[in-house]
């Protein structure tokens, strides 16, 4: 992905947060669009209940980590319980790492002090370093 997509993917997710989309949607919908090809909206509204913390109660992680995970989970993860999952998991714990390393928290309440649609925009670039020089199945298309 080159720096421009990133930052465009990124920019796209600040700008769902803008029109009143939560920091889970925002962040599936801008990278997964990229990584995936258009996503349908049943597999955006798979997102929903990740926002403001789960149910928007702010207790637990953070919609932007959880939205990014959904987006490794889509690219990597396995539909039969005898395939290896050991990139996904990689990817997963590397972004989670990322993400406290960026962030300082994992948490909804403790990150929701700001703006969380600069917070999301800063994730997708996250994400998006994370995945690495993965190409867009958009490309391929």
């Amino acid at each position: 992905m080159t720096l421009n997509a990133q930052q465009q993917a990124a920019q796209r997710a600040a700008d769902l947060m803008a029109k009143d989309w939560h920091c889970s949607e925002a962040i599936f919908a801008a990278t997964g669009d990229y990584y995936l090809g258009k996503l349908s909206e049943a597999m955006i509204g798979m997102s929903t209940p990740f926002a403001g913390g789960i149910g928007c109660e702010h207790h637990d992680l953070c919609g932007a980590l959880t939205g990014g995970l959904m987006v490794i989970g889509a690219l990597h993860g396995r539909a039969d319980g005898k395939v290896n999952d050991d990139k996904c998991q990689r990817l997963a714990a590397t972004y989670r790492s990322a993400f406290l390393k960026k962030f300082g928290s994992l948490t909804c309440a403790d990150l929701n002090q700001g703006n969380c649609g600069e917070l999301t925009r800063e994730a997708c670039l996250v994400l998006m370093e994370v995945m690495g020089k993965r190409k867009s199945r958009k490309a391929k298309q």
